[in-house]
């Protein structure tokens, strides 16, 4: 069975990246006005606190990797329909590995 407690505050670690990773990518593109980079750093404050939470659930080890996958994977998707990045048939096998592992580390059985 999976520990949906670990993959939630995992994704909630992971979906203050997906909103601030693409206003630092805009920025950096002059797309945004670099003042707004006053959001990411005050959003990304709060992840210390979600993380402080999530440990008395998982192990700071699990923990990391569990919201460093998410992220990554979601990440990935929002380059690759919003900013219409691509990547190799080999990268895309290493995202779904990444699933894999998510599986993995959250299996409690």
């Amino acid at each position: 069975m999976l520990n949906w407690t670990v993959l939630l505050y995992g994704l909630a670690l992971a979906l203050i990246d997906v909103v601030m990773m693409p206003i630092t990518k805009l920025v950096s593109t002059n797309t945004l006005p670099l003042w707004l980079m006053v959001i990411p750093t005050f959003v990304y404050a709060l992840d210390p606190w979600i993380f402080l939470k999530s440990l008395t659930f998982e192990s700071m080890t699990v923990m990391n990797f569990v919201w460093n996958l998410i992220s990554n994977v979601i990440i990935t998707y929002t380059g690759l329909i919003l900013f219409k990045e691509k990547i190799t048939t080999m990268k895309g096998i290493g995202i779904v590995l990444s699933f894999i592992s998510l599986f993995f580390l959250t299996y409690s059985g």
